[in-house]
């Protein structure tokens, strides 16, 4: 879902498996600061692409075929008012300014109404459970990509 919930700490745990991502850690200082994730954010880069791992917004999902989607892992916080400070201080790093609590419920909408449209299944997490549950997230989007060097149980 995010932002601010976890994307880029998975992001990070599939490349560190080895994983193939479509991804970079830093699309440029003024969209993805360091500041903000110093590992690095994987953003989606170019078009989407079959067989690889990709962060994708829920604004891009109209732009991925349903059919195409092999594994889809939600994230989202429990917390709200910890996920509205971080977005906040995050939206001040990018020198933006936006209410959260309503780009978080535009971006909730647009996310329920492509899972209403296409019925894709779907695997939820949330940021709290992430460091215990991580190994599960992992083998769930890429079982066929297990390395010897990670073992996923």
């Amino acid at each position: 879902m995010g932002p601010r919930c976890g994307t880029s700490f998975v992001m990070q745990q599939c490349v560190k498996a080895g994983f193939p991502v479509n991804g970079v850690a830093f699309v440029n200082e003024v969209l993805t600061p360091k500041a903000g994730n110093h590992k690095g954010y994987y953003e989606m880069y170019g078009e989407p692409k079959a067989g690889q791992i990709q962060k994708v917004w829920p604004a891009q999902l109209s732009q991925v075929d349903p059919e195409n989607i092999t594994a889809l892992l939600v994230l989202d916080r429990r917390d709200k008012k910890a996920l509205f400070a971080s977005m906040q201080r995050q939206a001040q790093r990018e020198n933006m300014n936006y209410p959260v609590e309503q780009a978080y419920e535009e971006i909730s909408q647009t996310l329920r109404d492509y899972l209403k449209k296409t019925d894709v299944s779907f695997k939820q997490v949330y940021t709290e459970e992430l460091n215990d549950r991580i190994d599960e997230v992992l083998a769930y989007l890429a079982p066929e990509f297990r390395r010897a060097k990670y073992r996923i149980p």
